[in-house]
């Protein structure tokens, strides 16, 4: 009997639609905060007006963007690839509060009383408005992640099987997620909720450590679904399977492990903390990074083992003969490369003599565009060129547009994100209204910052691109008949130790409980010191 995914479609539909809407929104405001950024640049923002964006650029891309794309995609893989469907009342539940949950926050954002960046650190204090908006929407993600979970359960209880890749992948995103997301539950239910509506005084250091609990395990929310991206459609674009089906288990079931004990890395200047705390998470930072080599050990061997099948021969010719005229694999070839810098940047982040060099720099502002910019958004991107026409029965309106956009992408992203890079190891500092620091800025920073603008506006160029093209595109692109289903293999393999999930979560929260539960007895034996709240 043929199942119809009528319900999971017209979710994912709504929740891509959203999600682009957001990418705009951000987009926009990301471009007016680099230009104010920018010496002697035609449009320079207030100060309030330069923070606004700098919190709606971060909210709406880091969270909001990914979330809802994520979703989108969780709900397409988990009913095609396991053939079965999720139950409507939640799934509409979820989709409800969490949109209700970001018209709520972006309604306090843009009434210009809730400028706390995408840290939203105390003592700085938002609007309760803005608090009320993310506790609803991390509830909504919670529904939503309960919903794919009773829809695995479902199919496991019928099925004795391996669990497919991209299943894994998608499962492994959400674990994530609610192994993090309770750290800023209870920051923003203990403390910040409180702080805002009756003044209540909060303890920096315990409100940033609940904090970075959340925020650094949140880029494996982010990037996870991307590699699943890029296990599940790097084959299918050059007709071949994946060099290994267990490595990238394994490298799930390592990002399970080691994602979310690792936010204290954040924090190795921040007094309070002891030493031995950071250096173990500083540890845990490094081993995550053996999941990341993996996954691109995999599929750099992926392409160059389809090269050789087709009789290809020569050291490195495979890398000339890969399809980069194909927008999706160029997107995603692009987004590997990046995330391989970005990786090593993130590496030397973790280090303690060299945090304390490029910290609060431009530096971090180049390494986190490159992660969740171009690895993520990029790949997401590129991804809805297949995604469109199976979700929405529409082409692609203009395929040149999506062949240039992904190049486009690259190189703004390589000038923009290099020459922060550089900028910070000058010491030009991030989250600067005025960047001239009333004329007493270095010339180079002034340098830096012109040429980094030029790949900034290349980038926002690239992106109007995209938003144009998908949009248009789910609006009047062609009308064509795809099955979606068909881009699924269903196996019918045996199950291995990899595949016994459960285990990995059970030692993932005994490794986060290690991690965490030593410095928080520090941070509480001490005594809290809290700080009344100021308006940011």
């Amino acid at each position: 009997m043929e199942i119809s995914f009528k319900q999971e479609d017209r979710f994912s539909k709504v929740s891509i639609i959203f999600g682009f809407f957001m990418l705009a929104i951000g987009g926009l405001f990301g471009l007016l905060q680099l230009l104010t950024r920018t010496p002697y640049s035609p449009i320079q923002l207030s100060p309030s007006l330069y923070y606004l964006s700098l919190t709606a650029h971060g909210v709406s891309l880091a969270i909001v963007w990914t979330a809802f794309f994520i979703m989108a995609i969780a709900t397409f893989v988990i009913s095609r690839e396991l053939n079965v469907n999720l139950n409507k009342i939640l799934l509409n539940l979820a989709l409800g509060l969490s949109i209700i949950g970001v018209l709520m926050t972006t309604l306090a954002i843009l009434s210009g009383t809730s400028s706390v960046l995408y840290t939203f650190y105390p003592p700085m204090r938002a609007d309760p408005l803005f608090y009320l908006g993310a506790t609803i929407l991390i509830l909504g993600t919670w529904i939503f992640a309960a919903t794919i979970f009773l829809a695995f359960i479902k199919w496991r209880m019928k099925n004795k099987l391996s669990i497919p890749i991209a299943t894994f992948g998608i499962l492994t995103t959400l674990i994530i997620w609610l192994e993090a997301t309770p750290g800023l539950a209870i920051e923003v239910i203990k403390d910040l909720l409180p702080m805002s509506l009756s003044n209540k005084p909060v303890d920096v250091l315990e409100a940033r450590t609940y904090f970075w609990y959340f925020g650094h395990p949140l880029v494996y929310f982010w990037l996870v679904p991307a590699i699943t991206l890029w296990y599940f459609l790097i084959p299918k674009l050059l007709n071949t399977k994946l060099y290994s089906e267990r490595l990238p288990k394994v490298s799930f079931i390592l990002f399970i492990l080691l994602s979310t004990p690792v936010g204290i890395h954040h924090q190795l200047v921040d007094p309070g903390i002891a030493n031995q705390y950071k250096f173990m998470q500083s540890v845990l930072t490094y081993l995550v990074t053996i999941p990341s080599f993996l996954t691109a050990f995999t599929l750099l061997a992926t392409m160059e083992k389809s090269y050789r099948e087709k009789g290809g021969k020569g050291l490195f010719s495979w890398i000339k003969h890969l399809p980069w005229k194909d927008s999706v694999f160029a997107g995603i070839a692009f987004s590997l490369i990046l995330f391989g810098f970005g990786g090593i940047g993130g590496i030397i982040n973790t280090s303690y003599t060299l945090n304390a060099v490029v910290h609060n720099t431009t530096w971090i502002v180049g390494h986190f565009h490159l992660m969740v910019a171009t690895a993520v958004t990029l790949t997401f991107m590129v991804s809805s060129y297949v995604i469109i026409p199976m979700l929405f029965n529409k082409a692609v309106m203009f395929r040149k547009l999506a062949i240039i956009q992904p190049y486009l992408w690259f190189i703004g992203m390589t000038v923009f994100s290099l020459t922060f890079h550089i900028a910070g190891l000058y010491g030009m500092p991030r989250r600067t209204a005025d960047v001239l620091y009333g004329g007493y800025a270095p010339q180079i920073w002034i340098i830096l910052a012109i040429i980094a603008a030029i790949g900034g506006v290349i980038l926002w160029l690239s992106g109007a691109i995209f938003i144009f093209n998908a949009g248009i595109s789910t609006i009047k692109g062609p009308r064509i008949a795809m099955d979606a289903g068909s881009l699924f293999e269903h196996n019918s393999n045996d199950p291995t130790i990899l595949d016994r999930i459960s285990i990995w979560v059970i030692l993932a929260f005994v490794i986060i409980i290690i991690a965490y539960v030593l410095p928080f007895m520090q941070i509480y034996s001490r005594g809290l010191s809290p700080a009344p709240p100021v308006p940011p």
